[in-house]
């Protein structure tokens, strides 16, 4: 008598990554009708404005009227993409749990594998380049591993990495004394990953925040230009 395995639980990189496309789903549309609205009425305005009253051959205008709308068209939907995902990675922050408790556990798995095995305390200096170097490879490592699409891991992981570095460093600092034990830098793992929660959210914030405001100096511009022929 043969027994089916037990199904293997897809791993905590997956998991967070479809918990992004998850939200990425439901916010996607809003962000795709305001792309395509902006992006409707800049063509509109810049076609009326700059392309309709010069006179060439109707062809040639025909066919370069076309690419123009078809570029502003992809355009618009990269961007309002980009603004979608980075939306549902500052929505899904706080559901990465697992994530981060799987990344902190490999982090120290790396600097112990760094040490000497005598060694009880490091150096500040020491234990802050260790962080770096772990985080890394952890990055490295997960970033290969994966058959997700590699812009949604560079998106979602690397601002993991850049969360989980922030925190891990700044404990380093806060601890007392000129050495620090590897044991102490990760205790409290669920302070860690609270403070972890937080920089995500600032990090995600701060980039979501970057995206709008290119997206506003965009428009911006396509009105001076439009406004100013």
């Amino acid at each position: 008598m043969t027994t089916n395995p037990a199904p293997q639980r897809p791993s905590p990189l997956v998991l967070g990554v479809l918990g992004v496309l998850d939200i990425l789903r439901r916010v996607f549309l809003p962000h795709l009708v305001a792309g395509l609205g902006l992006f409707a009425l800049m063509a509109y305005a810049t076609y009326q404005v700059i392309w309709s009253p010069i006179h060439l051959p109707p062809v040639f205008k025909n066919t370069v009227g076309f690419l123009f709308i078809m570029a502003y068209g992809l355009a618009a939907f990269g961007y309002s993409l980009l603004a979608a995902c980075v939306y549902a990675l500052r929505l899904a922050c706080a559901t990465w749990e697992d994530f981060i408790d799987d990344t902190l556990d490999r982090v120290q798995e790396k600097m112990i594998s760094r040490l000497d095995t005598l060694q009880d305390s490091i150096a500040k200096d020491q234990a802050k380049v260790l962080v770096r170097g772990s985080v890394r490879d952890v990055y490295d490592n997960t970033r290969r591993s994966t058959t997700l699409p590699r812009w949604l891991v560079a998106l979602t992981l690397g601002t993991m990495m850049l969360a989980v570095r922030a925190v891990l460093t700044a404990r380093v600092i806060k601890l007392a004394g000129t050495t620090v034990k590897v044991s102490k830098i990760f205790a409290g793992k669920a302070t860690l990953a609270g403070a972890i929660f937080l920089n995500l959210r600032l990090f995600a914030t701060l980039l979501l925040g970057v995206v709008y405001a290119v997206g506003g100096a965009a428009l911006l511009l396509n009105i001076a230009l439009v406004w100013g022929w």
